[in-house]
């Protein structure tokens, strides 16, 4: 009796941590290749250059430094802070050859919301109306981190129930 009651237990959490409704940092990439934190100098001998640079707009960043800059690259937006950059966003509509993947998964513009509702069930009942600050009207859906003591969660944009963009929003301490 005992042993039936250990086998369904571990049977039971084992398909509870396949079923987790999260997204790694660490093993998501764009395009299998960038990741998404990675030195700058790194960046700039595989990439050659950004397409741009800015200066944050206030609250773009959590980083109390007068030296960050916003990095953009093919519709992707880094965060360069004391010469790291970190993934803030990948816009779809503005570079469609683009894709975020992860070991189970993978996105770009095609991805419909009708797909991702049933590869992500419980999140997907969150649905929420989104406006930008253009007046865009979006469905966003939020996914939490894969380790819950990280300080971001994943919002996934979407737009004629097609992804236009994915942000890993950071919660300010």
């Amino acid at each position: 009796m005992k042993i039936s009651t250990c086998l369904f237990l571990l049977l039971s959490f084992s398909m509870f941590a396949q079923n987790k409704e999260t997204i790694s940092r660490e093993e998501a990439r764009i395009n299998d290749k960038i990741k998404l934190s990675l030195p700058y100098t790194e960046f700039i001998e595989r990439y050659r250059a950004a397409d741009s640079t800015a200066t944050p707009y206030a609250g773009e960043t959590c980083s109390k430094s007068p030296d960050v800059k916003m990095v953009y690259y093919r519709g992707i937006t880094f965060e360069l802070d004391n010469g790291t950059l970190t993934f803030k966003a990948i816009d779809f509509s503005k570079k469609k050859h683009m894709y975020m993947s992860t070991s189970i998964d993978w996105f770009d513009h095609t991805t419909s919301l009708k797909s991702f509702t049933k590869n992500y069930p419980e999140e997907s009942e969150f649905i929420e109306d989104y406006e930008t600050v253009d007046g865009e009207a979006l469905k966003r859906i939020i996914l939490m981190p894969d380790d819950l003591a990280e300080n971001y969660e994943w919002w996934f944009f979407f737009k004629d129930n097609k992804l236009k963009s994915i942000e890993c929003h950071y919660i300010c301490k």
